[in-house]
């Protein structure tokens, strides 16, 4: 019996529902399926597996930092069978050209690459009031990556595979966001500038239980404390009920981009959006 790993990284669950999906694909057609959120660890041994998936959602328009590094942690994969899926709430820009890219450098074959939509909730769309494919992924995209997990068996057992082209890249502003937002920019200065209005504090915790990476820690006063291992994903600021936290992201000299993004988005007949209220960490539509 042939045996996969599926490795992906889903804060909201959608990533999970769609790896899910791909799992059941592979079950029905007679294979052992191990499935893993990065966010619980990064699993390393992989050699008792005939195949491995990677997964992540589109953070500024690329993989999430922890599934880079986690790849890139692997070393030479020595022609080992791969397949990739993203999900987007907008537009993929280089998501999963740059997984697709990262595998390929560490020798793997690719066998099958797969993407849909999924809820975008950033908080700075959130702001603007808008969440955009706020109900994907839809019952026939999942449907859609169940049949896809059902085709990557059939190539595990020595059916061909032509590789689809890559994501056509975004125009120039995408571009320097996603510049803008590069790991080391993060590591070394955003990282740095998240603020906690210590009036408002009231040492919940439910930032540090919200970070995917473990990256706040709290003084001795139980108020939050940034350290390095940040995506970028603000969610700490998005669920704080006192709305007492602050990210760079929050600053007026990124809101020309952001309210590009909306702009471009909410006009695009190919992206569906609802109209929401984020208040005290909570979002509900309108």
């Amino acid at each position: 019996m042939l045996k996969t790993l599926i490795v992906y990284f889903s804060q909201g669950g959608t990533t999970a529902k769609v790896a899910e999906s791909i799992a059941a694909g592979l079950r029905n057609a007679g294979q052992k399926v191990q499935l893993h959120n990065i966010r619980d660890g990064a699993p390393r041994d992989i050699e008792a597996y005939d195949a491995i998936g990677i997964g992540s959602p589109a953070y500024y328009f690329r993989p999430a930092f922890n599934i880079t590094e986690y790849i890139r942690s692997l070393g030479d994969l020595h022609g080992m069978q791969v397949f990739v899926f993203t999900l987007y709430g907008t537009y993929p820009g280089a998501t999963g050209n740059d997984i697709r890219k990262t595998l390929s450098f560490a020798g793997a074959e690719e066998i099958g690459y797969f993407k849909c939509r999924g809820a975008d909730f950033f908080n700075g769309y959130l702001r603007e009031g808008y969440l955009f494919s706020a109900d994907n992924p839809s019952a026939d995209e999942l449907r859609q990556a169940e049949r896809f997990g059902k085709t990557v068996a059939g190539i595990m057992s020595g059916r061909a595979y032509m590789p689809p082209p890559e994501d056509p890249e975004l125009p120039l502003m995408y571009r320097v966001e996603r510049l803008l937002s590069s790991r080391w920019i993060v590591n070394r200065i955003y990282c740095r500038l998240f603020s906690v209005k210590r009036d408002r504090c009231t040492a919940c915790n439910i930032c540090v239980q919200t970070c995917p990476t473990q990256n706040i820690s709290v003084d001795s006063s139980g108020r939050p404390v940034w350290k390095k291992n940040c995506l970028l994903c603000v969610c700490c600021e998005m669920k704080c009920p006192e709305e007492a936290i602050t990210s760079p992201l929050s600053w007026p000299i990124f809101y020309p981009a952001i309210l590009y993004n909306v702009n471009r988005a909410s006009n695009d007949p190919s992206i569906s959006h609802v109209k929401v209220r984020i208040s005290r960490g909570e979002t509900s539509r309108v």
